[in-house]
C-alpha cells in the first residue's frame, strides 16, 4: 500500500474559530468531534484534526482545489482584503503563482490561524530537489 498523507493534527488559538473558517472557505463537509479533537473530513479522505494549543511554529497545508474553487477564493481574498502572495516568503504579495515549471496549475498562499496555507488547482510534477518553493 502507497504512503499517503491520512491526517493531521492542527494547533489552533480558537479551535472552534478555525474549523469555522476551514469548513467555510474550502467548503468542507460539517465538522465532527473526535475525542480531543474537532476534525473535518476532506474529499479525499485527508482528516485534519484542529486542537487547541498555542502555536509554536507554523503548519504549511496545501488544498488541490478545482479551477472554479479557486478563483472564488481569490475572489473572496481580493474582496475583503485577506492578504495572499505567490511564494511562501512572501515576495509576491497580490499575485498568483504557477505550481510547476512548466507554467502549470496556479497557486496562491495566505495565513490562517496562525499558519502558513496554500490552495492549487495541480498537482506538483517531478521536478529537480530545492527547485519547488513549497
Amino acid at each position: 500500500m502507497p504512503i499517503a498523507l491520512h491526517h493531521m493534527i492542527v494547533p489552533v488559538a480558537d479551535r472552534d474559530a478555525a474549523v469555522a473558517w476551514f469548513v467555510d472557505l474550502l467548503e468542507l463537509r460539517e465538522p465532527y468531534t473526535d475525542g480531543f479533537f474537532r476534525s473535518v473530513q476532506l474529499d479525499d479522505s485527508i482528516v485534519l484534526n484542529f486542537a487547541p494549543a498555542p502555536v509554536p511554529e507554523p503548519v504549511h497545508l496545501a488544498f488541490l482545489v478545482d479551477d472554479d474553487h479557486f478563483d472564488r477564493v481569490q475572489a473572496r481574498f481580493d474582496a475583503d482584503g485577506t492578504p495572499y502572495t505567490a511564494d511562501p516568503p512572501g515576495r509576491r504579495p497580490g499575485e498568483v503563482g504557477a505550481v510547476n515549471p512548466d507554467g502549470s496549475g496556479r497557486r496562491l498562499y495566505f495565513r490562517g490561524h496562525g499558519h502558513l496555507l496554500e490552495v492549487l488547482t495541480r498537482r506538483y510534477t517531478d521536478v529537480p530537489a530545492g527547485s519547488r518553493s513549497s
